[in-house]
């Protein structure tokens, strides 16, 4: 499951791994995961060791 926070929706919400897309490497330490919200919209969470921030950050 991700945390997410989709801009369209203005929510935030579970989204289960069938919502995943793509997951692609950034950087060493970065990872990004590009999920569709329940209405189709499209996030990237960005995870990793490198990130600057507590926690995933969605983008």
């Amino acid at each position: 499951m991700f945390l997410v926070y989709c801009d369209e929706c203005e929510e935030r919400f579970l989204l289960p791994a069938s919502h995943v897309t793509a997951v692609h490497n950034l950087a060493s330490g970065v990872i990004a995961v590009e999920l569709i919200c329940y209405e189709g919209h499209h996030i990237v969470v960005l995870s990793g060791n490198d990130i600057d921030i507590p926690g995933p950050a969605t983008v």
